[in-house]
């Protein structure tokens, strides 16, 4: 069969732009770039991000920078193989992540390298490329003028990131709201990278820095508190390797900002699940790889797997590190220990339901098992409650227990169940009014005295029943009790 071999390179004014719609965020194309800093052996890495009319971005490492020929071949797009074997703490993988990262987000790319006191700069200009429909670099001589230069130091690397149209628009026409940009890249490379910024074992500790403002490390595991849980590390496979966690519960937290802080962004129903290291840098999280269902029972569970940097293919990493496909071997044993992974943070739920509804503490609300239903219905021998029964006529009497009837026939579970599925934060009671708390701790507290329980056991009682126990010092104050 006669074939004629015929060559059809691509037209580098279309794929130019093509390539800018891989699909990074402002904050993966950031990450990206602090990628090669890392894999260059940068302990420092400055990010500056001047909020002017001509928005520019420098991103200075103190890394063991490039020389000319090196720093042109990192400049070509797909510069490295990915199917060679990488170095363990190499964060890239395609030779794409410099070019594409930054053409995501910027018309104009320049990057200068110091090494040995030579110093090379080069740019991609992409109206240039598109204009001449040509592959071809701008390569600086005198790289002073260059804005940011005198940032770079003995040694190191400098990536400028202008012409910001993906953020201001085209020419600078959009409006951008600098505060929130930056405020947001900072949680997020504190999140990817706080293994890095912590100086975990067998990590060099680097230090990260957004308009001289220096990050902290933002654990998604809590481990330095005294309420998580955590099991002990298995290798799944060779390369592979996972942890489980449980976080505390809301109520061992200082303050609620505190509580909100380890829900990260999504909150803790969103952001439980999966969080998959590559090289010991967050890839992505809050997945359970289609293995399990988020629920509010398990929304304090916390998976950490770690793959080493030669996983990439098996779990199909995409040039952009923010995806992966978990690979089947590895699925089969993550499903056979989802049940056993989600057990604590389902105990930690069901001790405090049972806790808030045990009769010993004369709670507000009983559950009654029926069959396979579990009914709700308010406790007609609560103290309060039963005084105020006692009080009134047959009558009167009768007419209360068809009211709390209602009110227990109505209670709004659906609602209920959406709203703290979806934020259990954001979920609260009523409080009781001063006068009204007062009112109810004294009858609470001569209900059973009446009953012919002592003192002592009755303020027993009252420190572990709600809402006393949440506000245990009005509690004393309104029956007269100094604590001593």
């Amino acid at each position: 069969m006669d074939s004629n071999v015929i060559r059809l390179d691509p037209e580098p004014s279309i794929l130019i732009e093509s390539l800018r719609d891989i699909g990074y965020s402002f904050n993966s194309a950031l990450a990206d770039i602090v990628d090669n800093s890392i894999s260059a052996n940068a302990s420092s890495i400055r990010i500056l991000a001047i909020p002017s009319s001509e928005f520019k971005i420098g991103i200075i490492d103190d890394g063991e920078g490039l020389d000319r020929d090196d720093l042109k071949q990192a400049m070509r797009l797909g510069s490295n193989d990915p199917r060679q074997k990488r170095a363990l703490n190499d964060l890239g993988r395609f030779g794409l992540g410099l070019k594409t990262a930054s053409f995501s987000q910027c018309r104009r790319l320049t990057v200068i390298s110091r090494r040995d006191d030579n110093v090379a700069a080069f740019t991609w200009d992409l109206d240039r490329v598109v204009a001449q429909n040509n592959w071809s670099v701008i390569e600086h001589t005198n790289p002073e003028d260059i804005p940011f230069f005198g940032e770079l130091g003995e040694s190191g690397t400098m990536v400028l990131w202008e012409k910001l149209d993906r953020l201001t628009g085209e020419r600078g026409s959009g409006k951008v709201n600098h505060p929130r940009i930056i405020s947001e890249a900072q949680d997020y490379l504190s999140l990817v990278f706080h293994r890095y910024l912590a100086g975990e074992r067998g990590l060099n500790r680097i230090s990260i820095q957004v308009n001289n403002l220096c990050l902290s490390p933002i654990d998604p595991f809590n481990t330095k508190h005294h309420a998580s849980q955590s099991s002990p590390a298995e290798q799944i496979c060779p390369g592979v390797t996972m942890q489980s966690f449980t976080l505390p519960h809301r109520s061992h937290y200082d303050s609620q900002q505190e509580y909100e802080y380890y829900g990260l962004n999504g909150g803790y129903l969103k952001s439980q699940g999966i969080y998959l290291y590559r090289a010991k840098r967050l890839i992505l999280y809050g997945t359970w790889f289609g293995l399990a269902k988020k629920t509010a029972l398990t929304q304090l569970t916390r998976v950490k797997i770690d793959v080493d940097v030669n996983q990439d293919e098996v779990w199909k990493i995409d040039v952009k590190k923010v995806s992966a496909q978990m690979p089947e071997g590895v699925r089969a044993r993550v499903k056979s220990l989802i049940t056993t992974i989600g057990t604590p943070s389902k105990k930690t739920y069901r001790r405090r339901a049972t806790r808030l509804t045990s009769p010993d503490v004369f709670p507000a609300w009983d559950v009654v098992q029926d069959g396979e239903k579990r009914i709700y219905r308010i406790n007609r021998k609560h103290p309060v409650i039963a005084n105020l029964t006692n009080s009134l006529d047959p009558i009167d009497s009768k007419a209360l227990d068809t009211t709390l009837s209602l009110i227990e026939s109505s209670f709004p579970t659906e609602s209920l169940f959406y709203d703290f599925a979806n934020s259990e934060e954001n979920v609260a009671l009523p409080a009781l009014q001063d006068e009204a708390f007062d009112d109810a701790a004294k009858t609470f507290f001569s209900s059973l005295k009446q009953a012919g329980r002592d003192d002592e056991t009755i303020l027993s009682i009252m420190h572990y029943a709600e809402p006393f126990q949440s506000r245990w010092q009005e509690t004393l104050g309104a029956l007269g009790i100094k604590e001593q």
